[in-house]
């Protein structure tokens, strides 16, 4: 396998992007196309942050699976009214760039995201269901509500601050049933979405209850590897 570091100049960004590829080795010699998991890091992280994760080289050299994780800065992986479109690029120049640069399959595209960054994840499953067919949470947070909300009211959330919350999600008294909300009875829903946690996260009990909410369960392990490893399994499950 090969990991490689892609700088490019983005349209949507108005600007250069950083991204991280985890690439099998078979893709060097096999004249096919390839399927493709973009992942979407926590607040706060980069592109590198899923260069810890001691198990995905191994996993994508088995499974024959491009890892693509760009960097998002604060963003969610969203859209910024007053800035970068980082949704924009996400679903739709990010995956146009990576085809033409690696031997990809269009139609086997797979989104996912740790912590903060399995909210946007979700969102854009859930929003573009023609970008991505599935959907991995890892250990999740996606209650943007209570997460803006708490903030308002002068509460801290790690990572981020109130101007980092507004130039996302803008009033951040205004989120609870707007586009924003996830949680919310009317938001799209993605249909085929992996929740995986480690055993001692703190916000089980909201994987739990979303999950419910999907028709699905949480799997629970004690490591990260872990969770990756069922989780790229799960992607390539009847594909």
């Amino acid at each position: 396998m090969a990991v490689l570091e892609l700088n490019a100049l983005s349209v949507p960004l108005s600007g250069s992007f950083s991204a991280t590829v985890i690439m099998p080795d078979c893709a060097q010699m096999e004249n096919r196309k390839y399927p493709a998991f973009y992942f979407v890091h926590d607040v706060g992280g980069d592109d590198t942050d899923i260069r810890t994760v001691k198990n995905l080289q191994q996993l994508s050299n088995e499974l024959g699976l491009f890892i693509i994780a760009p960097s998002l800065m604060h963003s969610f992986g969203m859209d910024l009214p007053w800035g970068g479109k980082y949704g924009d690029f996400l679903c739709r120049e990010l995956p146009g760039i990576c085809r033409h640069m690696f031997p990809l399959d269009p139609e086997r595209q797979y989104i996912g995201g740790y912590n903060g960054g399995a909210y946007g994840a979700y969102w854009h499953a859930a929003n573009h269901p023609d970008a991505f067919r599935k959907c991995v949470i890892i250990d999740g947070r996606f209650d943007v509500v209570h997460m803006c909300e708490a903030a308002a009211n002068g509460a801290k959330v790690p990572h981020l601050t109130v101007a980092n919350l507004e130039a996302v999600f803008g009033d951040l008294h205004a989120v609870a049933g707007s586009k924003f909300d996830i949680l919310c009875d009317a938001a799209p829903r993605a249909e085929k979405v992996f929740f995986g946690c480690e055993e001692d996260f703190p916000a089980m009990s909201d994987n739990t209850g979303f999950a419910e909410k999907l028709g699905t369960t949480v799997h629970v392990f004690r490591t990260e590897e872990q969770i990756y490893d069922a989780a790229m399994r799960w992607l390539l499950q009847d594909e």
